[in-house]
């Protein structure tokens, strides 16, 4: 993620309540995750769950659609496809700010960046091969993931983020107990119980704060 291009990046107009969403798949998104001690298969089938509270709901299933999840190699193919969805949308004569672009980013987190490169470089190995990300791709710490979503939103790249952990239940762990914390810090999203949900599938629950 190139930190030029966040500069770059004039103030928009258009800029919809931030989102986090995350897919959850099997022990992960890496094709060598279940082969790894600690990874744990979700219970029941694939799961997309937004993680965040907002002023509308964010329906898959909607037609016409509401919810568009986009894969990106970059940040500027992300913002150039929303700018897209966008204009075609205004074009079929609905309100383009009622849409939400989701970019995915897949992510692996760790306690520091070069525990979760380790980790990563794991999965590789027991893979054979390395693991070409589909989309957007962010290794490292879950306060690092939430600057990066804050900035993918502040600079309109995308109205938010679908997740896609590499590796579960350890990186979901992560985000509702790091990313989601240091995003509701700032005022920038409210973390919704269905992330209490999410870590129920793995028989997870989040530890009780102090008040």
């Amino acid at each position: 993620m190139s930190e030029n291009f966040f500069a770059s990046v004039s103030t928009a107009a258009h800029r919809r309540p931030l989102r986090v969403a995350v897919e959850l798949t099997g022990a992960g998104h890496h094709p060598a995750a279940a082969r790894i001690a600690g990874n744990v298969p979700l219970t029941g089938p694939d799961y997309w769950v937004d993680l965040t509270v907002g002023p509308d709901d964010l329906d898959l299933a909607a037609q016409p659609p509401v919810v568009y999840r986009v894969q990106a190699s970059d940040l500027r193919e992300a913002q150039q496809t929303r700018a897209r969805i966008r204009a075609e949308v205004a074009a079929e004569g609905r309100d383009p700010d009622g849409i939400t672009v989701l970019v995915d980013v897949e992510t692996l987190l760790a306690v520091d960046s070069r525990s979760a490169r380790s980790e990563l470089a794991l999965l590789d190995e027991t893979l054979g091969v390395p693991h070409l990300p589909t989309s957007l791709s962010y290794i490292g710490t879950a306060d690092g993931l939430a600057s990066l979503i804050a900035d993918i939103h502040a600079a309109d790249v995308a109205d938010g983020v679908t997740l896609v952990p590499l590796a579960l239940p350890r990186v979901l762990e992560r985000v509702v107990d790091g990313t989601l914390p240091w995003l509701e810090r700032r005022g920038l999203v409210a973390a919704s119980e269905t992330a209490d949900e999410a870590l129920a599938k793995f028989g997870l629950h989040r530890p009780a704060r102090a008040s």
